[in-house]
């Protein structure tokens, strides 16, 4: 067993919490499958990266989880208010946990990537997130998102957003295992820009 029986506690109600959120947002492209991709890749690149410490990867978990909560796309809450109102529950999670949690789920988005702010368990979950947004379940999240959000939903601007974060997202892999992972996925994408090109 990988966690204590408090942080299983913790970690049940949290995926408690962050589905009934993410079914209220109604959106395809950010929903729980979504998350539970996201700390699929986080468990999976945190084991690739050989950290094996039980704190750590509950934070990680944790990070995962919850990193869409209070997201600036969906509300205009402050996205650190947001998680610490709901870690705030958790009374004997010491406040170190809780800040270590907050300070991977406030910071995995790409638009507020600068480069900057290294952190190696928030590293695990950015790239986890991001390596969502390639291969075929990134094509299908960057269609479903413009679907949802525009009045007009266009091809071009679709395949110009898939073109221009891919590139971003590449730039921005923090570890090692992450790019290893994510060139796979990165072909399949290049492979349907190359495919859309020959019809456009």
């Amino acid at each position: 067993m990988i966690f204590n029986r408090n942080q299983l506690k913790i970690l049940k109600e949290t995926r408690k919490f962050v589905r009934k959120y993410m079914d209220e947002l109604e959106d395809i492209s950010h929903d729980y499958s979504h998350i539970n991709l996201v700390v699929k890749y986080a468990s999976k690149i945190a084991k690739m990266e050989g950290i094996i410490n039980r704190r750590s990867l509950f934070h990680i978990r944790m990070g995962a989880l919850l990193h869409d909560i209070g997201d600036h796309k969906y509300t205009n809450e402050n996205q650190v208010k947001v998680l610490r109102k709901f870690l705030r529950k958790f009374r004997n999670l010491k406040r170190y946990d809780k800040e270590e949690i907050i300070r991977i789920a406030s910071n995995v988005s790409l638009s507020k990537e600068d480069g900057k702010m290294r952190n190696r368990k928030l590293d695990v979950v950015k790239d986890a997130d991001r390596i969502n947004s390639l291969g075929a379940i990134g094509i299908m999240r960057y269609v479903s998102y413009n679907i949802i959000n525009n009045e007009r939903p266009s091809f071009k601007e679709i395949i110009g957003n898939i073109r221009r974060r891919t590139r971003r997202i590449m730039r921005y892999l923090r570890t090692k295992s992450g790019r290893e992972i994510a060139r796979k996925h990165q072909n399949l994408v290049s492979l349907f820009l190359n495919n859309y090109r020959d019809f456009s």
